[in-house]
């Protein structure tokens, strides 16, 4: 197989379907008043943001799950797995709609948008359903314990993320009130606060990537999952830039902080990737990186 999307009988379109659908939808809501369209005024400084934060969760979930199918994409056994845990991300998607209720009936959504978003989550479940459920369907096993081959290297800095990550998911829902983000003055609207609760299912989405990275992938994936994290990361800042006026500063994103924090952040993904090219314990797994 070649190029960037192999339509053949061993392509792995679920996963590309569910991973453009992720980043379109994302870059879609970057250009888009989506509060016209749910509420017929445009979005105010809560909304604004939010909007902003959900755009980017979807492209950050999007392209992850593409860059782990297009890795994968010649080892069946592999996108067995990566099928699983989109399953369960497009499951709790899904739920997620059921929520937002349709507008006719109290919900935030209008009819055609609830019932048009409630059907492309229900195709995502059944086509990754179908993957997972094919006859003599091959599941790739566990690459190790987790704690061994942990060191200076790209999968302690997975480890450290997905731990980070599931944290996040289980604060955001829980722990932090949504208001903290903004700064004096801006409030939460019902709109804004069902955003801030379809981003923790995202978070959720980018957590089951990141866990099929640690427990399946080798060398080569991790360090291909550290090096799009990067690509994100940068994407992330140059978005929230516009924004900072918006944002408190519990936020740790106004000014400059934006700028040291993404710099830190490259620097320790860059490190890792050094480090383990020096110290892997598979050569031959990180000559693969992106093949």
């Amino acid at each position: 197989m070649g190029g960037i999307i192999d339509f053949d009988t061993t392509c792995p379109w679920q996963l590309y379907l569910f991973s453009f659908l992720h980043m379109f939808g994302g870059l879609f809501m970057f250009i888009i008043d989506v509060c016209k369209l749910f509420t017929g005024v445009s979005c105010i400084e809560s909304e604004i943001v939010m909007q902003r934060i959900m755009a980017l969760s979807m492209v950050y979930v999007g392209g992850l799950y593409y860059m782990l199918t297009y890795h994968n994409k010649d080892k069946p056994a592999k996108i067995t797995r990566l099928s699983n845990m989109a399953l369960n991300a497009a499951t709790a998607l899904l739920v997620s709609v059921v929520f937002i209720g349709n507008q006719k009936y109290g919900g935030f959504e209008k009819s055609w948008m609830h019932m048009g978003d409630m059907w492309t989550a229900l195709i995502l479940v059944c086509v990754l359903a179908s993957r997972v459920s094919q006859k003599n369907t091959e599941w790739a096993e566990q690459i190790g314990p987790i704690k061994e081959g942990l060191g200076a290297n790209c999968k302690t800095l997975v480890l450290l993320f997905t731990v980070l990550t599931l944290f996040k998911f289980l604060a955001l829902a829980d722990f932090i009130d949504p208001s903290k983000m903004m700064a004096d003055g801006f409030e939460i609207t019902a709109f804004a606060a069902w955003t801030w609760n379809f981003i923790i299912v995202l978070v959720l989405e980018s957590f089951l990537a990141m866990l099929f990275t640690l427990l399946f992938e080798d060398e080569s994936g991790q360090e291909l999952l550290v090096k799009t994290i990067i690509i994100l990361t940068l994407f992330a800042a140059g978005a929230i830039y516009s924004m900072q006026q918006y944002l408190s500063d519990w936020m740790g994103l106004n000014g400059n902080a934006l700028w040291i924090r993404l710099g830190v952040m490259v620097a320790v993904c860059l490190a890792a990737i050094v480090a383990g090219r020096h110290t892997g314990h598979s050569r031959e797994g990180y000559e693969s990186v992106g093949k």
